[in-house]
């Protein structure tokens, strides 16, 4: 049995897994209640003391890239073994991600003065900025073959596909003060690659089910 441990919010770091899993008929167990998540990190079992972390029959998987390859190869996710090389571009999209997600992160309130918050992020997002050097790399990594999906159209839906759907997503829902909901605009790639995971009826199903559950 796998169950995925992390808050009732649709992060991609965990999106990744959940919706992984759900696209390719594996059962997982959703395990988001508080009480639940702290008893796990009373147990010492979240080992770098971050979320999302995976149970795998007992056994506990950590880190975003392991745990999207993971999840990729339990199906057809992930390309395959006979191509190391897309199996490559795959992980270098989902760390590009990370590294998007990380630059966002050092300018939360907490880590940034809150009166210094809106100009860190004007920073980050203009034409020399960091995040905007991290964006125009991921999408110049993504769908290279001139098609919709991020690793190409001989592997399809990849969890690298669903790790920009919901980077892209937290980054156009006007959920992070002052980076403007219509930046995805400029990165013509990473938003087909959105909207093509967004039109997909499982997709869809997955939003249904997960989404509006209290």
């Amino acid at each position: 049995m796998i169950k995925i441990y992390y808050w009732n919010f649709p992060f991609w770091r965990a999106e990744i897994l959940r919706a992984g899993l759900y696209l390719q008929d594996i059962e997982f167990e959703n395990v988001h209640e508080k009480e639940k998540i702290q008893e796990l990190r009373d147990q010492k079992r979240v080992p770098f003391g971050a979320l999302p972390v995976m149970e795998i029959d007992g056994k506990i998987l950590s880190q975003t890239q392991a745990m999207a390859t993971y999840v990729g190869k339990l199906g057809t996710m992930y390309p395959p073994n006979s191509d190391i090389l897309a199996q490559a571009n795959c992980d270098e999209i989902i760390n590009g991600c990370t590294d998007v997600t990380s630059t966002i992160s050092a300018t939360m309130y907490g880590k940034t003065p809150s009166d210094q918050v809106e100009e860190a992020r004007k920073n980050l997002i203009k034409e020399d900025g960091r995040m905007t050097l991290h964006l125009n790399g991921l999408n110049s990594i993504v769908c290279q073959d001139g098609g919709k999906f991020a690793c190409g159209k001989d592997y399809g839906l990849t969890v690298a596909d669903l790790a920009v759907w919901r980077l892209m997503g937290w980054l156009t829902g006007n959920i992070i003060d002052h980076i403007p909901s219509d930046i995805i605009s400029s990165y013509p790639r990473l938003k087909s690659i959105y909207e093509n995971v967004e039109a997909n009826e499982k997709i869809v199903a997955y939003k249904e089910e997960f989404w509006t559950k209290k």
